[in-house]
Order: C-alpha cells, then structure tokens, then sequence
C-alpha cells in the first residue's frame, strides 16, 4: 500500500509548507550528476516526470532537487481563519476543541465531545474515538481514513531552526524512498511513496493510463489503482488534464 504524508505534523501542513508549482524546463536529468547523486527511485512533482540522478539540499527556507527548489516554507504570518469546508479546517478545529475540553473533563469525554463535533461536517462520512487520544476520521469520497492524535498541547510559532528541521526531515524522507526505489509523488502539500522497488512499474502504469486519452474520472480511477490513494490520483489527474495529458511523460 502507498505511503501518504503530510509535510508537517497533526494535519498542519497545509499552511506550513508549500510546492513550487513552476514549470520543470530546467530539468537537466543525468547530464552532470554529482557522485553522491541518488539514481533509483522516480519522481512526479505536480503532475511532471523529473528523470533522475537526484540531488537534494537544504538551503534556507527551501528543499533544493538538483539546485532547483521544490519546497518551500512561507514567510510565517498571523493564522488564517478555519474553513471548515476543508480537511484541515475540519481537523484543525477538532485538535483546538479538544485543547479546551481537556484542561476541565477527563480524556474520555472530551474525545467524545470532539468526536461528536466531527460528525457535525458536511464532509465527513464517520468518526470514532479509538481509544482516549486517536480519533478516525473517514472523509467522504477517501478511500482511506485520517487518525488524529489528540493533544493539549498549544502550537507555538516555529523559530528558524524547527522551520530548517521540518524541511532537513522532508529531505530525508524522499532520499530515502528513492534509494529504496520508491515512486515518490509530490503534489499540492502532500508526499506519497509506493512501495519499495516499484518505482519503474508504477511509472509505466501511470504514463500508459496519461496517454491513453481517457477521460479524467477514468484517469482518475487508473491512476487511483496505479498509486493506491484516491486523493494524490485525483490531483494528479487534474495536472494532467490541466496540461493536455502531457504532463506525465518519458
């Protein structure tokens, strides 16, 4: 089963960390590769095929893939209001809920209080406390569903070094899933991996289903089979139709 990952922790991500969204003429692929270049694995980022040897870097605020940034950190400001027609708004609100239940009601009741919240969104289908601090959420149209840790714990603002160590973690992450040939998929916040060693199969699956000249619910449903999460297909495929259905190519 594929691997999702926010790039930050309890769901927050969203607001933390952004992806470039840039067109990849730049690529330069294998020509000039440094020795300690990683040369298993694949890459899509935002619908595009990057070919390897990958190089990543920390520099500033930024993850750089061959000397080019893919991710980035925001210039910290005040916190939005929640939209609670969102994922993250509908979390967001549960962790805060509880924070405030919690200092006045045992753990129990106040994860079924904010359970019982939960289930008041239009977007989701259901919601159980598992145990006194996880809650399942399972969103409609998901195929699978968000546990949320709870904690009492309030967010402070991120100083320079844990704004560089959320980025030197994420760099990590993706050197490791390539180096384990995994195809690793980076699109609107959200990091997938497939499974080790099927990098190049899962890319193939992929560039047949992008041109087979199939509507995007059918992409949608090939690629949902390709990669194993509905929601990274359901964005991919939105690049790809956003592109003429060359965005995925050799």
């Amino acid at each position: 089963m594929s691997k999702r990952y926010r790039c930050a922790v309890a769901a927050l991500v969203v607001s933390t960390i952004g992806l470039t969204t840039a067109s990849f003429s730049w690529w330069p692929g294998a020509h000039g590769a440094p020795a300690d270049a990683i040369n298993s694995g694949a890459l899509i980022i935002d619908g595009t095929e990057l070919a390897g040897p990958y190089r990543l870097d920390v520099v500033d605020d930024q993850v750089l893939l061959n000397d080019q940034a893919i991710m980035e950190l925001p210039p910290q400001a005040p916190p939005a209001p929640l939209d609670l027609e969102t994922r993250h708004g509908v979390i967001q609100s549960a962790l805060e809920q509880y924070a405030m239940l919690r200092p006045d009601t045992s753990r129990e009741l106040a994860a079924n209080a904010t359970v019982t919240e939960i289930r008041r969104s239009n977007l989701v289908e259901s919601a159980n406390a598992k145990g006194d601090d996880l809650i399942e959420i399972q969103f409609k149209n998901q195929e699978y569903p968000d546990v949320l840790e709870l904690t009492v714990e309030r967010r402070e603002p991120l100083g320079p070094d844990g704004r560089q160590q959320i980025l030197v973690n994420h760099r990590k992450m993706i050197e490791n899933f390539l180096r384990a040939d995994c195809l690793v998929i980076l699109v609107d916040g959200i990091v997938l991996a497939t499974e080790p060693g099927t990098a190049q199969d899962r890319l193939d699956r992929i560039r047949a289903a992008t041109a087979a000249g199939l509507t995007v619910d059918q992409l949608k449903a090939e690629l949902r089979t390709s990669i194993g999460d509905s929601l990274v297909a359901t964005l991919l495929a939105e690049r790809v139709a956003e592109a003429g259905g060359k965005a995925v190519r050799p």
